[in-house]
């Protein structure tokens, strides 16, 4: 079973997953979670979320493979997102790297879920060798020149770039699909998009960090002001805030273990789960 709960949680959570799945690797024996109501229930939550976005992306995985099983065509990245539709190429396209397999097996369940959003709102699939991408033209994307999930590049069918530029924001968005690597590996699907919200709203435009790493003048981004915008306080003090509300109850136990110089709990309770400050 316990192999099993090991699965689970890397797939709903990358390695973070594993860390709050398992008990013990999370240093938490397991006789305390027996013996507090609180942890016994956080514990199930934690695990039923953990399930729900396994199966989330055991989906999207196999749903990025049946899609790879039919050879979607290739096309020609500049001039396809250019003139935003699907262009083919004539020539084969080369096998990707090793580098690019194992980037596409690790932002494989992201990029299904995708896909399966393209193949209902959108229209043109077709696969890119170089940068190994995915391009899928969406009309609700409007005015907004794309955006990279996964490995599957959302573009606009409106043409508003020449083939220069575009082929420059093919490489800005192939060099966010590492991103989303790194970080599913890191903390499952859901890690990047929360990320990137909270660098956003910290670092604004072409400040963020994200943009910055894939290239700011390959994705079109304007050189960061100076002086610089970010950290925006009232960002600052909003995820500070969230960060506290969160890690309350920790908090709490650390003042009173530094109060009375030791750890104390209540029947039934865990020490970070006891009421009381002091």
């Amino acid at each position: 079973m316990r192999v099993v709960w090991t699965v689970v949680g890397f797939l709903g959570g990358g390695i973070v997953g594993l860390v709050l799945v398992l008990p013990r690797l999370r240093f938490l024996r397991p006789r305390r979670v027996l013996a507090c109501d609180l942890c016994q229930r956080r514990h199930r939550r934690l695990l039923v979320a953990m399930v729900l976005l396994a199966a989330l992306s055991v989906t999207g995985f196999g749903l990025r493979a049946s899609q790879k099983a039919r050879e979607l065509p290739a096309c020609v990245a500049d001039v396809s997102i250019s003139e935003g539709r699907r262009v083919i190429d004539p020539q084969v396209p080369r096998r990707g790297s090793l580098r690019s397999t194992v980037r596409s097996v690790l932002t494989a369940p992201v990029s299904g879920l995708a896909l399966a959003f393209a193949e209902v709102r959108g229209r043109g699939l077709c696969s890119v060798g170089d940068p190994p991408i995915t391009l899928a033209f969406v009309p609700q994307s409007k005015d907004h020149p794309g955006s990279m999930v996964g490995e599957v590049f959302l573009s606009s069918p409106t043409p508003r770039i020449n083939p220069v530029r575009a082929a420059m924001l093919a490489r800005h968005e192939s060099r966010h699909v590492d991103q989303w690597a790194v970080c599913s590996t890191i903390g499952g699907i859901g890690l990047l998009p929360v990320a990137y919200l909270v660098d956003s709203t910290v670092y604004p435009g072409s400040e963020n960090h994200f943009e910055q790493s894939a290239g700011l003048d390959a994705g079109g981004y304007a050189p960061p002001p100076h002086p610089p915008v970010g950290p925006r306080p009232w960002a600052v003090a909003f995820w500070v805030a969230v960060v506290l509300v969160i890690g309350r109850r920790r908090i709490r136990w650390a003042v009173r273990t530094l109060v009375r110089r030791h750890s104390t709990h209540a029947p039934d309770r865990c020490p970070v789960h006891t009421p009381g400050w002091t």
